[in-house]
């Protein structure tokens, strides 16, 4: 039996007659237990960005692991989690003034927890609308650019970031180097310590002692240890993509979620499978390969998990509802036998973040369906 119809075989036993994001739990939760042991030995604080998974389900699995904190990119997606149980969160966007009332119900009510609704300002302005709706229930975090180049204060203008800082009591300073994903493996360690050094830089403008929070997956993974910050707020680990793996970042073995997609036909002669399973189901993020933009890879699935990537068989079209695998010349017979229409292929995202919020839940690899919200509703 070929790879491709040994792994429909394997998905025949799920639930799933339409695009579904399924999820490796064993491979997750071996992703949490690394990033929060390695937390743990640098004695630093662990608040993972939920907006990979956003879902309450994956959200427990952290809480297995002992993760008390959290890190979120949306008003709703904090009310969430909130109503889940988690107590202390930040909303690691530069804060919306029209969703301060909002923002200041939800603090009190988690202040009242005995948690706290961190918030993220960049102005003088905002920072001031903060404390005037919310007192100083929030605690309150400074948003840096160290390089990445989209939001927040310049990390070397001493003169903004006192300006912002003399506006309002804050906890910190936030940045979030974005700039890691175009960033070399080799460079990523170097780069991580060098936000840690600017961010440093960033308070000692401020004349503050502030608490200095990271966040981006490929330069916390590549560290050994944590060092000149107080806390990191990695996301994309929990899941990983190809995106993540295309630069090094992780392998093969810690891809924990793909997209089960129908097959609706099967072309030998151009050598094309035709998906159910789109934009709107993928996203349309892409890697840049030799032969032209890749929205994704098919995978092979065994009795223990995923398997591995079939650079062969790359996911080349995308419209809004289908999808075209363009099978590489010479391995049809290889991978496509005994592979038919309505059988279920499994199809590595570029980006796991965008897929999953796709999708109003996921499904693990038993056929347990995981809400995204705890009343079981979706988006």
């Amino acid at each position: 039996m070929t790879r491709l119809a040994a792994t429909a075989r394997l998905l025949d036993r799920l639930p799933v007659a339409a695009p579904t994001v399924l999820v490796d739990e064993a491979r997750a939760r071996a992703n949490i237990a690394a990033m929060a042991a390695k937390a743990t030995a640098s004695g630093v604080r662990l608040r993972p960005h939920f907006k990979t998974h956003d879902n309450v389900g994956v959200g427990r699995w952290f809480r297995d692991a002992g993760v008390r904190h959290a890190t979120v990119s949306s008003l709703a997606m904090a009310e969430r989690f909130a109503r889940d149980g988690w107590h202390d969160l930040t909303l690691a966007v530069l804060v919306n003034p029209r969703e301060l009332p909002r923002l200041a119900e939800l603090a009190w009510r988690l202040a009242d927890r005995g948690g706290a609704l961190g918030l993220v300002a960049g102005t003088p302005e905002a920072a001031r609308a903060v404390r005037h709706l919310v007192g100083d229930t929030a605690p309150l975090w400074l948003k840096v650019d160290t390089g990445y180049g989209r939001s927040g204060v310049p990390w070397d203008d001493r003169g903004r970031l006192q300006d912002v800082a003399d506006a309002a009591a804050f906890a910190g300073l936030l940045t979030h180097a974005g700039h890691s994903y175009r960033t070399p493996r080799d460079e990523l360690a170097g780069l991580f310590a060098e936000t840690a050094r600017r961010l440093a830089a960033a308070r000692d403008a401020t004349g503050r002692a502030l608490q200095l929070s990271v966040g981006d997956t490929p330069t916390c993974t590549a560290v050994a240890r944590f060092g000149g910050v107080d806390e990191v707020r990695p996301g994309n680990f929990v899941f990983f993509d190809l995106m993540q793996r295309s630069r090094g970042v992780c392998t093969d073995a810690q891809l924990a979620a793909a997209v089960a997609c129908p097959v609706l036909a099967l072309d030998p002669g151009r050598g094309r499978i035709v998906l159910y399973g789109g934009a709107v189901h993928l996203s349309k993020e892409t890697l840049m390969t030799a032969d032209g933009p890749v929205f994704g890879y098919l995978g092979t699935l065994a009795d223990e998990g995923f398997g591995t990537v079939l650079q062969d068989a790359p996911l080349t079209e995308l419209s809004q509802e289908h999808g075209v695998v363009q099978v590489a010349p010479g391995r049809w017979d290889e991978l496509t036998g005994g592979l038919h229409p309505g059988d279920l292929v499994a199809v590595f995202p570029v980006h796991s973040c965008l897929a999953c919020a796709a999708h109003g839940g996921l499904m693990t690899l038993d056929g347990t369906f995981l809400p995204r919200d705890t009343d079981g509703g979706g988006r």
